[in-house]
């Protein structure tokens, strides 16, 4: 007699457990290719970074619509462990609250940690991953580039630095110009002084302007080109072997000429996140580093077996020359020194005064190695670099490309027309 009821009870007694486990927590499955409805590993990194704390605004006004969608993207970042908070203002009920709070347009989402605020003018998922890095950098974010002994400013020439600028300021630095001569010393929120390749020895009162900062606990960026610096020779113990790098696998990847290096093998001291691609240094040198010294290597940057340093014209067919003091490859490219006293300080001495210039900068794998090491110097290491491009994209080969023009524009209308014959000759028979 009780069997039944007992069943019914029992029954109605899971359907509701079930109901507030399903209230307490979600599960979820994401089944796209790209992940597009989780969060990026940028994304967890930089919310692993800021911590409990982070307070996303969101400037709508009270349609249900409008917010649910929002919440449904920004879903992956609520469920983070870092817990960020949501909060709505409405703009049309809450004018003066969202004036105050600097909004300058409806629909704008504001994120703050701590003191530091990034807004943006809706969501999209690449650019709230990027201001999420913004708001996780430490330290300062001033790159300071001394234009006084080289060419090659933050400008749009083959040997400027304005695409890593713009590249650089996606992630919060902020890269510019300063003359030595006119400085006594370097800005206090100096994150990374930049140093290209100087056509003359560095002065003395540019010299006395280095060593002051590195010996505060600062760092330093110095592409060098092809001459050897009289200053780094005696403060870094860096030296240049004679000649340029050239490496017999640079028409593997497309390079129209061998006078690259191709660097392959990332240490993971510098770049915990290695490149996609490989990195080339055009008219690099070889570099030795003499040990002994307050200067300690932590990482090196080397090109491939196939290379050696070529002392002769980069003319006609190349072959290494042992007696010219030729070495063979893998040969350092790149040094990465720190002090061996606190306060510590970091140099990155590269063999390639173009690597990162707008001519360069775009080869390969040169962008994430200019981002990577630059996370390096400033302590942000752990963070990953953003993709460029749209995380919605379709790509397909010209192969798929042509048979789907060919199915869209010939065959799918024959099978229509031949369809609709088909159904009028059949109706014409009954």
């Amino acid at each position: 007699m009780l069997r039944r009821p007992l069943f019914w009870l029992l029954l109605l007694a899971c359907v509701v457990l079930a109901a507030r486990i399903a209230e307490r927590g979600t599960w979820q499955f994401d089944a796209t290719a790209q992940q597009h409805h989780s969060l990026s590993q940028a994304a967890q990194q930089a919310l692993d970074q800021i911590g409990p704390g982070l307070d996303i605004v969101a400037f709508l006004p009270d349609y249900p619509i409008s917010r649910a969608e929002l919440e449904q993207q920004l879903a992956p970042y609520l469920a983070h462990p870092a817990s960020p908070v949501l909060r709505y203002v409405d703009p049309l009920e809450q004018p003066d609250q969202a004036t105050a709070m600097g909004m300058q347009r409806a629909g704008e989402i504001h994120l703050r940690s701590g003191d530091r605020r990034e807004i943006l003018t809706g969501f999209v998922p690449t650019a709230f991953d990027q201001a999420l890095n913004r708001l996780a950098l430490q330290g300062d974010r001033w790159i300071v580039q001394l234009v006084s002994a080289a060419p090659g400013g933050i400008d749009s020439s083959p040997l400027g630095m304005g695409t890593l600028a713009e590249r650089a300021e996606q992630l919060g630095y902020r890269l510019l110009n300063l003359d030595p001569r006119r400085l006594d010393r370097l800005p206090d929120n100096t994150a990374v002084v930049l140093l290209v390749a100087p056509e003359v020895p560095l002065d003395n009162h540019t010299s006395a302007m280095l060593e002051a900062y590195l010996t505060r606990g600062g760092r330093l960026l110095w592409l060098a080109g092809g001459k050897e610096q009289g200053w780094a020779a005696d403060y870094l113990a860096v030296t240049h072997h004679p000649g340029v790098i050239v490496d017999a696998d640079a028409a593997r990847f497309g390079l129209d000429t061998p006078a690259n290096a191709i660097v392959e093998e990332w240490p993971e001291a510098l770049l915990p996140f290695a490149p996609s691609a490989p990195a080339v240094l055009y008219r690099a040198s070889a570099l030795q580093h003499a040990a002994g010294t307050p200067w300690a290597v932590v990482g090196e940057l080397r090109s491939g077996l196939r290379s050696w340093n070529e002392t002769g014209p980069l003319t006609g067919r190349l072959r290494r020359d042992p007696d010219q003091g030729e070495l063979s490859g893998p040969l350092t490219v790149g040094l990465a020194l720190e002090t061996r006293e606190a306060p510590t300080a970091r140099v990155l001495y590269l063999g390639s005064r173009y690597v990162f210039s707008n001519a360069q900068i775009g080869r390969l794998g040169n962008s994430e190695l200019a981002l990577g090491l630059l996370r390096w110097l400033t302590d942000n290491a752990t963070l990953t670099a953003l993709p460029d491009t749209p995380s919605h994209v379709i790509r397909w080969s010209p192969r798929v490309a042509a048979t789907l023009g060919i199915l869209l524009i010939g065959l799918l209308p024959i099978t229509y027309l031949a369809f609709g014959l088909w159904w009028r000759r059949r109706r014409r028979r009954q």
